[in-house]
């Protein structure tokens, strides 16, 4: 793969992966979120089905089993952590400062797992990340207890990036996704029925539009370049470009909802590229590199 390339899947990621916030904003009145989150899974999980069925049969019980954790973690545990964090009046800064603590979490446990080495430049690189989501977001305030939701969803996620850096799972990206999302698709929807969160979604066009968007940008754009970014840069690298999704989420808000970003918004964008930079810099992609003690087996095994 090129740098060329490279450059563009990782750009593609951080603007597919910001792009929910336009799906969640577009659905505020759509109902229940557990009820949407539930459709939204059915849906992506009836498109990649239906073509990708012969692939599934192929694939070994540890290889389902492999994948069905990754779903658990990286979109049930993730956006369940999310959403939860809102319902529980956690403001949307919290959150995203919370979710900014991922790439010093990947890092750390790349260096205790891995024995990576981590130089000056990109430890600088992830502080100054922070800074950047501080920046972008304007400070938060913290809602007692409830602040484990965000912590929730940020291990979550990193521990799904962990364990597929971990498993290396010889596994395609779509095939990935399907199976990923059949299992959240599952336990949403019997969390969404359970409590009659399921058919108190409004049918209409606005509805329509909005879980078109989440299926199409944010479930299948966003976590297959986030798969792919994963296989490619390795977690540090690509828990680092999420550093850029809180100004790219504003970027999208000026597109989409005439919401113009203030200066501050604009020098937190420009510091989290800056962030971005040192931290990807000359570091390690994680994809060769295996715990003392664990074995390297087939993909196919």
């Amino acid at each position: 793969m090129t740098s060329r390339t490279s450059l563009l899947l990782a750009v593609g990621f951080v603007v597919l992966w910001s792009s929910g916030f336009v799906g969640a904003t577009l659905a505020a009145d759509a109902g229940a979120v557990a009820g949407l989150l539930a459709w939204r899974y059915l849906a992506t999980a009836a498109l990649l089905l239906v073509p990708l069925a012969p692939r599934l049969l192929r694939l070994t019980r540890r290889q389902l089993g492999e994948q069905a954790v990754l779903g658990v973690l990286s979109h049930v545990v993730f956006l369940g952590g999310v959403f939860g964090a809102a319902a529980a009046g956690i403001d949307a800064g919290t959150v995203a400062l919370v979710a900014a603590l991922q790439p010093m979490l990947v890092t750390a446990a790349g260096v205790a797992l891995w024995h990576d080495r981590v130089r000056a430049v990109q430890l600088v690189g992830l502080l100054l990340g922070l800074v950047a989501v501080a920046v972008t977001v304007g400070g938060a305030d913290v809602v007692g207890l409830a602040v484990a939701l965000p912590v929730l969803s940020l291990l979550g996620l990193s521990g799904g990036a962990l364990l597929e850096r971990h498993w290396q799972p010889g596994v395609d990206i779509a095939t990935s996704l399907a199976v990923q999302v059949s299992v959240a698709a599952v336990l949403f929807t019997a969390y969404a029925a359970t409590t009659g969160a399921l058919l108190t979604v409004r049918p209409g066009t606005d509805v329509a539009v909005a879980i078109i968007w989440l299926v199409v940008f944010s479930c299948l754009g966003g976590y297959a370049t986030f798969v792919a970014c994963l296989r490619r840069f390795g977690a540090t690298r690509t828990s680092t470009l999420l550093y850029l999704t809180p100004p790219v989420t504003t970027m999208w808000g000026w597109v989409m909802f005439a919401d113009a970003p203030s200066s501050t918004q604009w020098l937190g964008l420009a510091i989290g590229a800056a962030a971005v930079g040192l931290a990807a810099a000359g570091g390690h992609t994680g994809r060769s590199v295996r715990p003392p003690g664990v074995p390297v087996r087939a993909a196919t095994d």
